[in-house]
């Protein structure tokens, strides 16, 4: 959750923050920049509150540019799916052996194995800048100052909630099989302060000293909040932002945490190296009443910090739970789904499994969307005795294997609606395997509606289809033109997986009859679908247009490359993929064996990297059991000479598409082949790829 707690003085004196709320809300009634704003109503009154509220911008302290400039790109070919994240208690509620507890319930119930791997806590986790514990008595820690160790400068774990420190946690979870989630501030100070005058140190100033700290316990996910916005001399709390000023810090703040983690990262220190998935939650405070995501200013903001992280929370905490707010949620992410992708996964908020209000089928219905969109995933567990144990019933919920299937599947593409009828909506999401994942949501929280769409509507042609049910009621029947009708319960969505029937084999590849088994990546996208898929840490792809109107060949002669095209260069004769946007049209290596069995003298490869010149040792197997390897790779896209893995430029495209459609249109992009001797009187039966995964393959050719 983004958190809500309003200026500590002011809540001393209007509000005492209620210790069970369901959501950040409890830590203030008054937003960030209301804050700000209710200085100027108070003042008349209380003179001494106004001067304490009032929080006028002042310059960014350490700001390094008044307008961030180079891109910070976060390595996100880790964190390809959203994660699923168990926040283990209310934040002030957190403690070890809550978290303990959530881990060893997520083992025993079966989520873990199900996708829930991470169990995290939020805020209130350490000292704060007083040097005071979380404890009743506000107990003052000794060898602090300002919130850090005095000794190492790191922040300091509660010695009350976490007495044997945070490294005993991160080994306890990692034990059981599960990943550590933890919490920071990319502002100069966390949120809550508890009502006291600071909250415990941010991050803005030491993101490297902080990062390297929570990497030492074993972290393996931050949450990097947003609160002591650098501007104001707020030392908790947040900050709606709605300026330049603001923006650009919080932009720079999030660049800055994505260059710690990548040097983290690449550690010289072999030992010290680990990858940390980002989610930053700046944006929600530009967003914060959910009705700025239209604005040039936020759409800058989430442009620009796009490639630094992960994950991003995009907008206000989660309010009274209702049907209509989960539908609220659901419509802004389908506003914003061209920020979305492999890579980058949008936060809309928790999940509602802990509610108490909802129904069973409405929480569901948030669950199926929350997978449809590839939204980032957060379910808190919370107890009346802070226990951080997982009830049955909330276990229950949450073990939907095929609905969690469609929200890790590896396309990563999010749905998309399709129709809108009366009273519903229709979502289609292409998946991995060729596959559909289909929603019909109600919109009505009181009626069932009665829902019609078809194949065609979804994204097929085929008129002959099977859908399996995954949420709600079955479909009885298919008729000759793929059309079917539910009806849909009140409050809820059914969802549903639509495989076309058997056709006959795939003939693109020269791959055999497993041929489009091996393509495992989107790098080619239309310019009206960007975000279909993504090749470079950015989000960048080959764009289809620019391929079919603007390549040429090295000599210069014009060139259109179109799918299922045979496309001829050195005279090898290759297939272009033939697929359309959002299918996996590439391979992406990964160390994986793909089999391959023709005779001939050399295997011809058609392909890239989208990051630098990329490789590693190839095999090729034999029918005989022998084998053989050689040094095989790309160079970059960007046509840069390679020293490790030169190959010859096959062809030259103009242009590409970026996560808002044609960018680079003056610039060449370039495509490569490769070719491979087999070895004299060898029969080849399959290929061993090198683990590469900035490269894709496009075609394969033996000759």
């Amino acid at each position: 959750m983004a958190p809500s707690q309003r200026v500590a003085s002011l809540a001393a004196v209007i509000a005492t923050p209620v210790m069970d709320a369901p959501t950040h809300q409890r830590r203030g009634v008054a937003g960030p920049r209301r804050a700000r704003r209710l200085a100027a109503a108070v003042v008349t009154a209380t003179a001494t509150l106004a001067t304490v509220v009032t929080t006028t911008a002042q310059p960014a302290a350490g700001l390094s540019r008044p307008v961030p400039g180079d891109t910070v790109n976060i390595d996100h070919s880790y964190a390809t799916t959203p994660r699923m994240i168990l926040r283990s208690e209310g934040w002030r509620n957190t403690t070890a052996a809550s978290l303990k507890k959530t881990a060893d319930d997520a083992v025993s119930t079966g989520l873990r194995d199900l996708g829930w791997k991470t169990v995290s806590f939020d805020d209130t986790w350490a000292v704060r800048g007083d040097c005071t514990d979380w404890d009743a008595n506000a107990t003052v820690v000794p060898n602090c100052k300002d919130g850090r160790d005095t000794a190492t400068g790191n922040l300091i774990p509660s010695p009350t909630k976490y007495p044997n420190g945070l490294k005993d946690v991160g080994d306890y979870l990692h034990g059981k099989g599960m990943f550590f989630g933890v919490y920071a501030s990319g502002g100069k100070y966390m949120c809550d302060s508890g009502g006291r005058a600071t909250a415990a140190p941010g991050s803005y100033d030491n993101f490297e000293k902080d990062f390297k700290f929570l990497a030492s316990v074993g972290a393996d996910y931050i949450k990097l909040d947003y609160c002591g916005e650098p501007n104001t001399s707020n030392k908790c709390c947040y900050t709606v932002l709605d300026s330049d000023t603001e923006i650009n810090t919080a932009i720079e703040s999030a660049r800055r945490a994505a260059a710690a983690i990548n040097a983290i990262k690449t550690d010289a220190d072999p030992a010290k190296r680990r990858s940390m998935v980002l989610n930053i939650s700046a944006p929600a405070y530009a967003n914060w009443k959910n009705d700025t995501y239209d604005t040039p200013l936020y759409q800058r903001m989430m442009n620009s910090i796009g490639p630094a992280g992960h994950a991003y929370r995009i907008g206000g905490d989660v309010g009274a739970t209702s049907w209509a707010g989960t539908i609220g949620l659901v419509d802004m992410v389908e506003q914003m789904r061209s920020y979305g992708k492999q890579g980058h996964f949008l936060d809309p908020d928790r999940l509602y499994f802990d509610d108490s209000v909802l129904t069973s089928d409405s929480k569901l219905g948030g669950y199926a969307m929350w997978a449809m969109q590839n939204s980032h995933m957060v379910a808190i567990v919370r107890n009346s005795n802070a226990s951080g144990a997982i009830s049955a019933t909330q276990a229950n919920l949450m073990k939907k294997a095929d609905l969690i299937a469609v929200g890790q599947d590896a396309l990563a593409v999010p749905a998309k609606r399709v129709a809108r009828g009366t009273g519903y909506d229709v979502f289609a999401k292409p998946l991995s395997n060729g596959d559909y994942a289909v929603a019909i949501m109600n919109r009505s929280a009181t009626a069932p509606v009665t829902a019609t769409t078809w194949g065609s509507v979804i994204g097929t042609s085929a008129k002959t289809f099977t859908l399996s049910t995954i949420l709600g009621p079955d479909v009885s029947s298919i008729d000759a033109a793929g059309g079917f009708s539910v009806t849909v319960p009140a409050g809820s969505t059914a969802m549903y997986r639509l495989k076309v029937a058997p056709t006959a084999a795939y003939t693109g590849w020269n791959f055999g009859l497993g041929g489009s088994v091996a393509r495992n990546a989107t790098a080619i996208t239309d310019g009206d679908a960007p975000t279909a898929g993504t090749w470079d840490a950015s989000g960048r792809t080959l764009s289809s247009d620019r391929l079919a109107g603007n390549a040429q060949l090295p000599n210069g002669t014009p060139l259109s490359v179109k799918a299922g095209q045979t496309v001829t260069v050195g005279g090898v004769g290759y297939t272009w993929p033939n697929t359309t946007s959002g299918n996996f049209d590439s391979v992406k290596p990964l160390g994986q064996t793909i089999d391959y069995a023709y005779n001939g003298s050399t295997v011809n490869f058609l392909g890239a990297s989208g990051s630098g010149e990329a490789g590693g040792t190839i095999r090729l197997n034999y029918s005989d059991g022998t084998s053989s390897t050689s040094t095989w790779g790309f160079p970059s896209w960007n046509c840069a000479p390679a020293t490790n893995y030169p190959a010859t430029v096959a062809f030259r495209v103009f242009g590409r598409n970026d996560t808002r459609g044609p960018a680079d249109l003056g610039t060449g992009f370039c495509v490569y082949t490769k070719s491979v001797s087999i070895a004299s009187g060898k029969s080849l039966a399959s290929i061993t790829l090198p683990n590469a995964p900035s490269v894709r393959v496009f075609a394969i050719k033996v000759t």
